[in-house]
């Protein structure tokens, strides 16, 4: 009977569809469950689906038995089919396989969905498209190297599985030199493997060298008093910084001397550990072991605190030079005879080398809008991996962009962009870069984007400081600043092992909610898994709630470097498990609290082996919503601060309702197993009547239908098994006002 109902129910389903088109395709989808596949019936279930393989032809029809071949076609076919069928959703279906781009996918306004009939670019089920930004190389392009000159500046280890290959006589155009100064990958090319970015040849291989002594800092104060010292670029010296470098490096600093007129450039934290410029070098001494760098930074060399000689530990090493090419997968590029030289990471018969070239997007959705890109693999780029760029309620779900020098996605203005369910991994620099909205309109006008249930680790492995896993309107830099980022939610993901920043935070009314942030901070201390540092006028009003910090040696949690105007922080659990001289939980400073007063609302958060629990400043202690605070093991569990006279002064505490501090876990299911929930009988709730239950369970990822299952644990490493990381010494930050 029911299969009697089913058959009925169809025949006029049937006859509604030929007199309504647009009922064609669902009729279609409900006859196959029912009767199977009819005779002619592809062409129908069709209808709206193109389909796109690398074995397919851009002379096929896009039909799933005739796909076409490339991504360009399929664009070309969406848009007809939009034209004559506008209000049917359009679905682009992308086989496994790799798709070298060359230039960006764009996909713009001509190639946008709607609210009802959205665009969709979907992997085929349990393929994986790739789209690639660079141009596989061919075996043909690698010789060997035969020049004597040249061979002669090789490592002697290297000199038998050095190749190269001629990029000029290839078309590349980002072949340098660098510029004099510069703090990203210095605008060459770059090179890969499919599950690689190879890196740049350098010395030592891992770690740092260290400046013996500066004799010229070239800028910034050359006393100790920096408090109130005027900070300044000697722009008019003829050259930069001036150091003398160790005994042990001398025989190395000989060699690359010779190689001035070709060009040599040093990478450091010349006094800081925000700071990291690379500088071309314009004198080498051997004799007297000084380096002289060609150009002033910021702030000149040496430590900041021990003017003007430094105190011994800036670290520095040498970049893409052909003499540092001394292990598989090293390269250089060669300014002058504009050759790769390349140790191959495996022998090239048996693996892809791919050569990135532009700092286009691989895939942009300018002025588009109601587009889906669902299950695709973005990766080998020397540009971003996805831009969205204005227009309304485009989608990247499921996604992984891997293996490119900039943020893997950026949401370029427009209203109500998701990242949803996707990987970010392997990133020259940041993971989600956000800007948008309108601060001049009363009220503020939000963008509305929303980032949530994204892995994202390993990145900024280029760019090294102020590149965090989401970018939420903070400029960057020790001046602070931020770009226009309005009403964006940040929540559920997963951030963690990058050497600066989680998320970093800016502009005005965002959400930060149930992210776990962990291993953050891993090169470079005075940064927080959430971090801000901007003026009273220009940001202020975010929420952040319900995020689990933890697992960083060095790092600060939850951290307002300068202004907090309008901050509420509620039910944040941080375990930072501090090891360094750093580590605090929630650290307010002063900021311009002299000039505009700024009360805190901090409140049912808890702070668990950290160096500090809270750091408070306020000048409105009097408004102040401090209550319910936990600080469990931590030695310094709270400060307190006001602003009198325009400076920050030690005071008594200034709680709004009670606190509570213990020595010994307080009821939590599994405080060493890092299942921070409070059972129903923990002692906190005893001590604290107004603590609410946070509700731990819910942070992190979460399995939807762009996200079936979990990472494996084993292969997150919360416990940092697998981890290596190469901290600075030595950059101890006194400013902790």
């Amino acid at each position: 009977m029911e299969k009697m109902e089913n058959i009925a129910h169809s025949s006029r389903a049937f006859l509604k569809a030929i007199r309504y088109p647009m009922h064609l395709s669902r009729f279609i989808s409900q006859s196959r469950r029912i009767f199977g596949v009819f005779i002619g019936l592809p062409l129908l279930v069709h209808a709206s689906d193109v389909y796109v393989a690398p074995t397919g032809s851009d002379a096929a029809q896009g039909r799933q038995e005739q796909p076409v071949a490339t991504l360009r076609r399929a664009q070309e076919l969406v848009r007809e089919l939009r034209r004559e069928r506008p209000s049917e959703p359009v679905t682009v279906w992308v086989a496994g396989g790799d798709y070298l781009q060359g230039t960006p996918l764009v996909l713009g306004p001509e190639d946008s969905g709607t609210a009802d009939a959205p665009v969709v670019w979907r992997a085929r089920e349990g393929e994986t498209p790739r789209l690639l930004g660079a141009r596989k190389l061919a075996l043909k392009d690698f010789r060997p190297v035969v020049d004597e000159a040249t061979r002669a500046r090789l490592a002697p280890e290297a000199a038998a599985n050095v190749v190269e290959v001629d990029v000029q006589a290839l078309g590349l155009t980002r072949l340098g030199p660098y510029p004099d100064v510069f703090t990203d990958t210095g605008g060459i090319l770059s090179l890969f493997t499919a599950e690689q970015r190879l890196p740049l040849a350098r010395f030592p291989n891992r770690g740092f060298m260290t400046i013996r002594k500066i004799q010229f800092n070239a800028g910034g104060p050359t006393t100790r008093q920096w408090e109130g010292a005027v900070w300044h670029l000697l722009e008019d010296h003829p050259t930069g910084g001036i150091f003398e470098y160790r005994d042990e490096f001398s025989a190395k600093h000989a060699v690359w001397a010779k190689q001035l007129e070709r060009g040599v450039w040093v990478k450091g934290y010349w006094r800081i550990p925000w700071q990291n410029e690379a500088i071309r070098v314009s004198a080498i001494d051997p004799e007297k072991r000084l380096l002289t760098l060609a150009k002033p930074i910021p702030g000149g060399i040496g430590n900041k605190y021990t003017r003007p000689e430094g105190n011994g530990r800036e670290s520095y090493w040498v970049m893409n030079l052909l003499e540092e090419v001394d292990q598989p997968g090293e390269w250089c590029l060669d300014f002058v005879n504009r050759k790769i030289y390349l140790w191959p990471p495996a022998p090239l018969t048996e693996t892809d080398i791919f050569v990135a070239d532009t700092l286009e997007p691989v895939v942009k959705l300018d002025a588009a809008s109601h587009i889906t890109l669902c299950g695709l693999l973005v990766t080998v780029n020397a540009g971003p991996g996805i831009v969205v760029r204005e227009g309304a309620r485009n989608l990247i779900a499921g996604c992984t962009v891997r293996l490119v020098d900039e943020y893997g996605v950026r949401l370029e203005g427009g209203k109500n962009h998701t990242v949803r369910s996707s990987e970010l991994t392997k990133l020259g620099s940041g993971g989600v870069f956000l800007a948008g909205g309108d601060i001049t309109t009363t009220p503020r006008t939000p963008a509305g984007h929303l980032v949530t249930n994204n892995h994202i680790h390993h990145f900024s492995e280029l760019q090294r400081v102020y590149t965090p896993g989401v970018n939420v309107g903070f400029t960057g830099g020790g001046n602070g600043g931020n770009h226009t980022c309005v009403g964006m939610t940040v929540s559920h993901n997963l951030i963690h092992d990058t050497p600066h920043a989680g998320v970093l935070l800016g502009s005005y009314d965002n959400v930060i909610e149930f992210n776990e942030i962990f291993r953050f901070a891993t090169v470079s201390n005075d940064m927080g898994g959430i971090y801000s540092y901007d003026r009273y006028k220009q940001f202020g009003n975010h929420v952040l709630r319900f995020n689990y910090i933890h697992s960083s040696d060095d790092g600060d949690a939850i951290y307002f470097d300068h202004d907090h105007p309008d901050m509420t922080v509620f039910g944040n659990v941080v375990h930072l498990k501090s090891k360094g001289k750093r580590g605090t939980s929630f650290l307010y400073k002063i900021g311009y609290q002299a000039e505009f007063p700024q009360s805190i609302n901090c409140r049912n958060n808890i702070a668990i082996e950290s160096n500090f629990g809270y750091e408070f400043v306020s000048a409105k202690p009097s408004e102040a919503r401090i209550e319910n605070n936990v600080v469990v093991q931590c030695p310094t569990p709270f400060t307190w601060s006001d602003v009198a006279s325009g400076k920050k002064r030690k005071t008594e505490p200034y709680p709004s309702g009670a606190l509570a501090v213990y020595d010994a876990d307080p009821g939590f299911v599994n405080l060493a197993g890092g299942d921070l929930r409070l059972r129903p009988d923990a002692k906190v709730f005893k001590d604290l009547p107004g603590f609410e239950p946070i509700p731990f369970e819910k942070i992190g990822l979460f399995v939807d239908e762009y996200r079936p299952k979990l990472p494996d644990p084993d292969r997150i490493d919360r416990a940092g098994k697998y981890v290596q990381h190469d901290a600075l010494d030595g950059y101890q930050i006194l400013d902790r006002k």
